[in-house]
């Protein structure tokens, strides 16, 4: 029997209950019965009952105080409740209502509408269990989602560089905050013929879709082949940056990908013997370069971003990398990331704080700066904000005096 067929009639009178049993049971319906609310309370725990009819006026524990001690108790489904009362003021019906009853019938009880009452009752039981149901398909779909988007944060996690990264007199290290499960920020440092590769990718958007258009990125960067081809020219040499991102829009906007999003990104190479760079800024926010006295250089040349059309052209910036310096790349999930006043953190900020630091070994510094981000978003002690968007923060230092690695 199904738990709308089972109702348990709560009342004082013996008589009145088995009125109440002897015409409910003649109906279909199998039916319980006790004497006062405190009663009652014992059998819902013990029975599966969805329906209750209950006198307001009880000793012990009266009807209003029924309702709601079963409200305060998750019994796994919904139970409705009818009172039975002579009362009619719009106040006690108020008071009922707030006590948690569904319905109300006034004593004594007309049979066709306790019959009307009851079926409503039924259907309304009927809609929870559906809504429940379904929410349980929702919840373990959810779930399952959930599972999936851990997965593919740690896939995407694993295209990331390692962190303290040492290539000759070369030390990278990086701080990566996703604003959800998977993000669209993804970078790395990588030896490349006597040089040190490098790139920093955004892509437009957030969660599933801007996580798999990096992931689709970086791979250009990961597969042999496709890194001969990309990475080298024809004479065997470390391609021009502006070359690779070059190719890399044409692949973007070909008519055969599926991939219709588009992303900035900075791509360069250092020779790792003399600190000489060259990179293709495309869209990117323009890497800064942070000497050991503190002071700032930009190394940039501004350009379109990557994936819009198929015929953009880029240029290269060059720059020189000198020892005790660093090299900073970042997504604008910092620069845009807004405090309680909606006021921008700004790459002035940023890079006056990295001046701050130069006397912190990078490993070190990297983390606070989080810190301090999270602290600057919620300066006002209030709740504390997620970040709209993913932070990321690459910096590669070049070895000198007092930096041996």
């Amino acid at each position: 029997m199904t738990e709308q067929k089972r109702v348990l009639i709560v009342d004082d009178s013996q008589v009145y209950r088995r009125l109440l049993v002897n015409l409910l049971s003649q109906w279909g319906y199998q039916v319980s019965e006790a004497e006062n609310g405190e009663e009652a309370l014992g059998m819902l725990t013990q029975t599966p009952v969805s329906m209750v009819i209950s006198d307001w006026e009880m000793p012990v524990m009266d009807g209003l105080a029924l309702c709601r001690a079963i409200r305060n108790i998750e019994y796994g489904h919904y139970v409705y409740l009818i009172l039975l009362t002579a009362r009619e003021s719009a106040d006690d019906i108020t008071e009922g209502f707030d006590a948690g009853a569904d319905d109300f019938l006034s004593k004594p009880v007309n049979q066709s509408e306790l019959r009307a009452r009851l079926h409503a009752g039924a259907r309304i039981l009927a809609l929870e269990a559906s809504l429940a149901a379904h929410n349980t398909r929702l919840s373990e779909a959810l779930n399952q989602i959930e599972q999936d988007l851990q997965v593919a944060a740690r896939l995407q996690r694993s295209v990331l560089p390692a962190h303290q990264l040492r290539y000759e007199h070369y030390f990278a290290d990086w701080l990566f905050l996703p604003s959800a499960w998977v993000s669209g920020d993804i970078f790395n440092v990588f030896p490349l013929d006597g040089h040190l590769g490098f790139y920093f990718v955004d892509v437009a958007g957030h969660g599933v879709g801007a996580a798999m258009m990096s992931l689709a990125v970086a791979r250009q960067f990961l597969h042999g082949r496709v890194v001969e081809r990309f990475l080298f020219n024809e004479h065997g040499e470390v391609a021009s940056p502006a070359k690779v991102v070059q190719m890399l829009n044409a692949r973007f906007c070909s008519e055969d990908t599926e991939i219709v999003s588009y992303f900035t990104m900075v791509y360069g190479v250092i020779n790792l013997r003399d600190g000489s760079g060259m990179l293709c800024q495309a869209g990117h926010p323009t890497p800064f370069i942070v000497s050991p006295d503190g002071q700032v250089r930009q190394t940039g040349g501004g350009g379109a971003p990557v994936g819009l059309l198929p015929d953009m052209q880029w240029e290269n910036t060059t720059f020189s990398l000198h020892n005790g310096e660093r090299l900073c790349l970042f997504s604008d999930g910092i620069t845009e990331c807004e405090g309680p006043e909606d006021e921008q953190f700004g790459e002035l900020r940023l890079q006056h704080w990295l001046q701050q630091q130069t006397g912190k070994p990078v490993e070190a510094l990297l983390p606070l700066f989080g810190e301090h981000l999270t602290r600057w978003r919620n300066h006002d002690g209030g709740s504390e904000r997620t970040m709209t968007d993913d932070v990321s923060l690459l910096i590669i230092e070049r070895g000198g005096d007092g930096h041996e690695y």
